[in-house]
């Protein structure tokens, strides 16, 4: 009977240690990402139907504003992109944009329900020419 108490104590000791591990690590991590119901995913960039322009969806799971903050440099997203086809909260948003130059880079953030969404605290990039 002693040697099944040891064996259920050892268990349960094992168990508690990785699981108090575990919630450690995730919840203590720098790495860690919070998925709220407004994060974009989905993203698409593609040339749109007219010349120099480009058309970029992305969907959220609940109905959240959205909009494009982009610029032709990394650091300066001084143009605003807004979703003209939908209502104010959606669930798939759409942004048009134009007169863009084919040859240049230009960077862009998603800014959903006001919190911004990039790559690795980034905005992403794009290139009518690469695309």
């Amino acid at each position: 009977m002693r040697k099944r108490i040891y064996i259920f104590t050892g268990v349960l000791t094992v168990v508690f240690v990785l699981a108090t591990f575990f919630v450690f690590k995730v919840f203590g991590s720098e790495n860690t990402i919070y998925v709220t119901d407004c994060t974009p995913y989905n993203v698409k960039i593609e040339k749109g139907e007219k010349e120099n322009t480009v058309d970029i969806y992305w969907e959220s799971r609940e109905k959240c504003s959205g909009y494009l903050l982009y610029g032709s440099e990394m650091k300066d997203l001084g143009m605003v992109g807004v979703d003209l086809e939908n209502e104010v909260e959606s669930r798939q948003h759409y942004v048009n944009i134009q007169n863009l130059v084919s040859t240049k880079r230009y960077y862009f953030s998603i800014i959903s329900n006001g919190m911004s969404y990039g790559k690795d605290g980034l905005p992403l990039q794009f290139s009518i020419i690469s695309l």
